[in-house]
């Protein structure tokens, strides 16, 4: 960015790539953090939807600011703008026959007037991520300055004085589309929303910062685990049903938070680090839990880890047995972690749920009476407050039997 002057007035000048997009003119530039957080708009509106925005969720906001913090190989998307179309000038580059370039060039925006007309089209997470970090930095160097002038250390000082600069000299990617009109605006967030949804199953793949996704692919993979192994959905979000998957891996990754930190827990962001301090732990739990704790529960399990089962035994029984239900998977993780804290033997639980009824047709069919099934109908209901009723159903009923 450079900031000149012209007709009396000051003009900011991006370098830019111009293009055509949706019938309107865009620009593709690059903004490094201080400009971003000097130029761009800082409004927000916690209570409603303003302008072109949704509402502004201060927590989002706040994950992104400590990603930005934690990781320094940090990647943020592209922010796109609007701007009104009269207060952009756009300058030409000279093509090398001296002729005008259509695309490359450079644009000035006039500070007074001009700038303020920016609208952020999406990005104000992002963008109020980055402020939230800067003035961190800020305040917590003026913080080292006093304890330097006490002790004379001037490490910690220093540090954080590099990283203030390092993230100045980071840039952004932004797209600048001349558009005004909130409607419009507000339909181009609309449609944006539709085309950029990542499904459970490429993000827990993709995402190796998180050990629970990690330590599920890791599982799958690596062959690990004796009933896991060929029985897990890598592609899909959920398995086919005339598949001989258990379930995905997005929903391994699922089971595995539960097993850590019990059903309806956050994996929060100490739980997270706490998880990646103890990740061996972490797998070691998953293939006790896959090949120790399912099998011994439940016969369909222990079947599911016979070398001389049929291989459509699972396609076969899967509407029977509510065992093979992806919800009750979540279950049996639920019940797993609420035993182990109650450090009891774990043959306990196995025992009773080995004898419990599992049949989706039965009338004592267990699920029918902790509500994950509902009378005449074989299908495993999947909403949270269920599978909660369920699993402290299980747990106080094998307490019962075990007393």
């Amino acid at each position: 960015m450079v900031i000149t002057r012209k007709k009396k007035q000051q003009v900011v000048e991006f370098d830019v790539h111009r293009y055509q997009q949706g019938g309107r003119t865009a620009y593709s530039l690059v903004m490094d953090l201080g400009t971003l957080d000097d130029n761009v708009p800082n409004f927000v509106s916690r209570d409603r939807i303003e302008k072109a925005n949704r509402r502004f969720i201060d927590e989002h906001a706040r994950r992104i600011a400590e990603y930005i913090y934690d990781v320094d190989d940090w990647i943020l998307g592209a922010i796109l703008l609007g701007i009104t179309p009269d207060v952009v000038e756009f300058v030409p580059y000279s093509e090398e026959d001296g002729s005008p370039s259509d695309a490359s060039g450079y644009i000035q925006i006039p500070l007074s007037g001009g700038t303020s007309t920016i609208s952020i089209l999406d990005g104000q997470h992002r963008r109020m991520a980055i402020r939230r970090v800067r003035e961190r930095l800020r305040q917590e160097i003026v913080v080292a300055k006093e304890l330097s002038a006490k002790n004379g250390s001037n490490h910690a000082l220093n540090k954080l004085e590099r990283k203030l600069r390092r993230l100045d000299e980071m840039s952004i990617p932004v797209a600048l589309y001349e558009e005004a009109n909130t409607k419009e605006l507000r339909q181009m967030f609309a449609d944006l929303a539709k085309t950029r949804n990542i499904d459970a199953t490429t993000k827990t793949r993709f995402d190796n910062r998180d050990p629970f996704n990690r330590a599920a692919v890791e599982l799958v993979e690596k062959g690990l685990s004796t009933l896991l192994t060929d029985r897990v959905e890598m592609e899909r979000t959920s398995p086919v049903r005339a598949s001989n998957d258990l379930l995905s891996v997005s929903q391994l990754a699922r089971c595995m938070k539960v097993l850590l930190y019990g059903f309806g827990s956050r994996a929060s962001r100490d739980r997270i680090r706490e998880a990646e301090n103890n990740y061996q732990e972490l797998i070691d739990t998953g293939i006790t839990w896959a090949d120790e704790f399912l099998p011994r529960a439940r016969k369909e399990y222990e079947e599911l880890c016979s070398i001389e089962l049929e291989s459509d035994y699972l396609p076969k029984n899967r509407s029977k047995y509510a065992s093979f239900s992806v919800p009750v998977l979540e279950v049996m993780a639920g019940c797993f972690h609420e035993w182990q804290i109650r450090t009891r033997p774990i043959q306990e639980l196995t025992n009773w749920i080995r004898e419990a009824d599992f049949d989706v047709q039965s009338e004592e069919c267990i699920l029918l009476k902790s509500g994950m099934l509902i009378p005449g109908d074989p299908t495993v209901v999947s909403r949270n407050q269920n599978k909660r009723a369920t699993i402290n159903y299980i747990i106080n009923q094998a307490l019962v039997a075990s007393s």
